[in-house]
């Protein structure tokens, strides 16, 4: 298991695939060939993942 940037866990399969997951949201993850899709590929599903539950939320149902 490797963090990076204080934001990304970055774990090798046994298979040499490589799964990320973001360190505060472990729930939104993602797989890659590299280190680097892997990064990139979870930046995709986390932008993804934060509009869904922005979406699902307004200021009035915080307040």
């Amino acid at each position: 298991m490797e963090v990076i940037a204080g934001k990304y866990v970055v774990e090798c399969l046994p298979g040499g695939e490589y799964y990320a997951y973001l360190l505060e949201h472990e729930q939104c993850f993602a797989y890659g060939e590299t280190v680097e899709d892997a990064i990139e590929n979870v930046e995709l599903m986390a932008e993804e993942f934060l509009y869904e539950i922005s979406s699902m939320y307004t200021l009035e149902d915080m307040a």
